[in-house]
């Protein structure tokens, strides 16, 4: 997020502690910290960063290279929390980070902080415009009050539940399930009047979940047979706002069963 917007205030609210050394002086924080943090006798490593800028105010050495430390985090982080400020909303700077983040291929949590400084009112058309900007589609957004320690719990949980889905892993079991489920219940896209059909599937790793998907095609698996097959697999197995990866591998053997 950008300076100023609560990031180390929201790491002490989590924690219950005083971790970090925060101040109403923005670029109090100079340099990524980790800090873990033990909660239902799990712990967890959160990177609290410096806060980063547009390019054209970013003007000492010191400050360019606490952005290069905060966007390196951004990419070895399993699930990025981009904050933003509810008295200050939306800017383009906030765009700019929200799509950095995107691009590293992250699961995405949106956190609003300083709730406690609205009314209910601008509340609400916050909440309008985050509804109608396809920018925010499928994202959990908390609205918190680091300082006040307004939903810091509901908070908590949405990053613990956001955590269980990057890392999830699927049996081979319930992944022939949806198979059969696909098999039974869907109309494959058609590639010169012939179904594309996935034959079948094999998780890779977990962090992004990343899947082998062997199809009945010898050409690369067309585009709209992608989309088809990931809004499929999303909706069997519940899982919304996180990347999965997919390799399509054509078989050497289109007919066979």
């Amino acid at each position: 997020g950008k300076p100023n917007v609560g990031k180390s205030s929201t790491i002490n609210s989590i924690s219950n502690e005083k971790k970090m050394i925060v101040s109403d002086v923005p670029g109090t924080t100079i340099d990524s910290v980790d800090t873990k943090i033990t909660y239902k006798n799990k712990e967890y490593m959160f990177i609290d960063t410096a806060g980063i800028r547009k390019k054209s105010k970013t003007i000492s050495k010191e400050e360019k290279f606490s952005v290069i430390k905060s966007l390196e985090s951004n990419k070895i982080a399993d699930l990025s929390i981009i904050m933003l400020d509810a008295s200050s909303f939306l800017l383009d700077q906030d765009r700019k980070l929200l799509e950095k983040a995107r691009d590293n291929g992250k699961a995405m949590i949106i956190a609003i902080n300083k709730k406690d400084l609205l009314e209910k009112k601008t509340l609400s058309e916050i909440e309008k415009v985050l509804d109608e900007d396809s920018m925010f589609n499928g994202l959990p957004i908390c609205f918190i009050s680091a300082k006040k320690n307004i939903r810091i719990k509901n908070f908590i949980k949405q990053i613990i539940n956001k955590n269980k889905l990057i890392h999830i892993e699927i049996t081979k079991t319930n992944l022939n399930k949806f198979l059969n489920y696909l098999n039974k219940q869907s109309k494959y896209p058609k590639i010169k009047k012939r179904e594309i059909k996935p034959k079948y599937i094999v998780q890779i790793k977990t962090g992004t979940p990343l899947f082998k998907v062997f199809i009945n095609s010898k050409k690369k698996a067309p585009l709209i047979f992608q989309r088809f097959f990931d809004n499929a697999f999303r909706d069997f197995f519940k899982i919304k706002g996180v990347p999965i990866s997919y390799q399509f591998i054509s078989s050497s053997n289109p007919y066979s069963d």
